[in-house]
């Protein structure tokens, strides 16, 4: 990294050392949650993950593609009690032809038709696990009939990226805001874009007193690079879990939570 951008680094750092200092002013903290995608089986990634999950004391939500022998995975993740599990889509199959963008189900199909799908993949995933009630869809993509299947599933959550929207009641958006990839193809963000991307969610909550609404990190451990690797384990250091005035939180505790900081979408 050159001179510059070193320098444009240590004032993302700055402005968001910032904000924590006037939440903290204003009696508040900031709720983090990280929540990582695509998980079928063990690998030296997902052990990585784990890893920092565990030693820098962050709880994880790994979304889990329940479509394949989970028990490989079920026996790696068993030693982690930070680490819940939620629901990534059914098999992360693009059946959306005709849309321009990729969706786990043709916005066209039946409700009665996903709903079933997606319960199918709520029993596998609850047979090898103790999974939290969130349904986290591949690419972020939540075709209107799959938020409408979720009333008909044991779900009762979803989580995709981005400002949360209004939906049926019942389903609560917890979302994730911070994603440290770019795609197509899947590369690094960059440290300079992700730091000024938290600033601005920081920001954005306090100047609209949205104290309570959770800013969610989200990773592939898959698709990490040395470079992302170093990024995230450096800003796990920085925010470990013990730190204040940053907490973050379980998938499980923003569920539980007894005013929901994301919206509750209407009709389950």
């Amino acid at each position: 990294m050159t001179a510059f951008p070193r320098l444009v680094t240590r004032v993302h750092w700055w402005l968001i050392e910032r904000e924590l200092i006037d939440w903290k002013a204003g009696g508040r903290t900031p709720r983090f949650w990280w929540r990582d995608d695509d998980a079928r089986s063990p690998s030296p990634a997902l052990t990585r993950l784990l890893g920092l999950s565990e030693s820098f004391e962050v709880p994880l939500a790994l979304a889990v593609i329940p479509d394949g022998n989970l028990i490989g995975l079920a026996k790696a993740i068993g030693r982690h009690p930070r680490v819940s599990v939620i629901q990534h889509g059914c098999d992360h199959v693009d059946r959306n032809r005709g849309g321009g963008f990729p969706a786990e189900f043709d916005p066209t199909a039946p409700v009665a038709t996903v709903a079933a799908k997606i319960a199918a993949g709520w029993r596998a995933l609850s047979e090898v696990f103790d999974p939290t009630p969130v349904f986290a869809p591949p690419w972020n993509r939540l075709t209107p009939n799959a938020l409408a299947a979720l009333c008909d599933t044991p779900l009762r959550a979803v989580s995709i990226y981005g400002a949360a929207a209004a939906g049926p009641d019942g389903v609560v958006e917890i979302n994730t805001h911070i994603d440290i990839m770019r795609w197509r193809p899947a590369r690094f963000r960059g440290e300079n874009a992700i730091l000024r991307r938290l600033w601005r969610q920081l920001r954005r909550r306090r100047r609209h007193r949205r104290w309570r609404e959770p800013i969610g990190l989200l990773t592939h451990h898959k698709n990490l690079d040395e470079t992302a690797w170093r990024f995230l384990e450096a800003f796990l250091r920085r925010f470990p879990g013990t730190r204040r005035p940053a907490l973050w939180h379980s998938i499980d505790l923003l569920l539980q939570d007894d005013r929901p900081p994301s919206r509750t979408t209407p009709g389950c």
